[in-house]
């Protein structure tokens, strides 16, 4: 899951907060609106990565606010997930039918809003990772999922591959390991926090012949960041 700015646009104020403090947890910028007037206002000058939307709106209906989005030539590449507590499958015909992205029942699910994010989020039309990025000596091809360092192959199993390329894209960032497990392994359940210490240590141990395994630092009590600061 790459970071992203997202918009969170519901009436009910527990249920907006919930969310944004779950997509906050994981890194994301976050804000906030209660109505479609002052979203779209806001859609308009952060032009956000994603927009989760409420159906159920005081000034006007979420979905009329989609199609606002989707009516756009300059906001339509913004994805969308909707959200409604009405039980009504025709909500979801509705979000889908006009442009949403994704749609998720309430009450929400914080195990089901990050899974639901994060399947935006990776949308190939919308990604937001360059084709390549480099640091200090090491690159990453995002289009080929190759690694070189100092020029030379690097052979990466899926994961540390998955691992190495978040870290690099969110330079001198910190993430605890509960962030890096959502965000690399697209979730939290079935594999422990301890996992991301094993695959730390073998893309070190890759990097440590070239010198560049200090870019890969551990922040005691907080997690694991990339960078090229000592």
């Amino acid at each position: 899951m790459n970071l992203a700015s997202i918009l969170v646009v519901d009436a009910d104020t527990t249920s907006r907060g919930l969310m944004a403090h779950e997509l906050r947890e994981l890194g994301h910028t976050v804000s906030e609106s209660e109505d479609a007037g002052s979203a779209l206002e806001l859609v308009r000058r952060k032009r956000p990565d994603l927009m989760v939307c409420d159906f159920a709106l005081p000034d006007l209906a979420g979905v009329e606010l989609l199609s606002d989005v989707r009516g756009s030539e300059e906001l339509r590449s913004i994805r969308v997930l909707m959200t409604s507590a009405s039980p009504d499958n025709a909500d979801v015909m509705t979000a889908l039918e006009s442009g949403a992205d994704d749609f998720i029942g309430k009450p929400i699910n914080r195990h089901e809003l990050r899974a639901r994010v994060s399947a935006c989020l990776r949308r190939p039309a919308n990604l937001s990772l360059a084709e390549e990025i480099s640091a200090g000596g090491i690159t990453v091809n995002n289009v080929g999922h190759r690694v070189t360092v100092d020029g030379q192959s690097v052979a990466l199993a899926p994961r540390e591959y998955r691992l190495l390329l978040f870290l690099l894209g969110n330079q001198d960032r910190v993430f605890s390991r509960k962030q890096l497990l959502v965000h690399v392994w697209d979730r939290e359940v079935a594999v422990g926090p301890r996992t991301v210490d094993v695959h730390i240590r073998r893309l070190r141990s890759l990097l440590e012949p070239f010198g560049y395994e200090k870019y890969l630092q551990t922040v005691r009590g907080s997690g694991y960041r990339f960078s090229l600061e000592p």
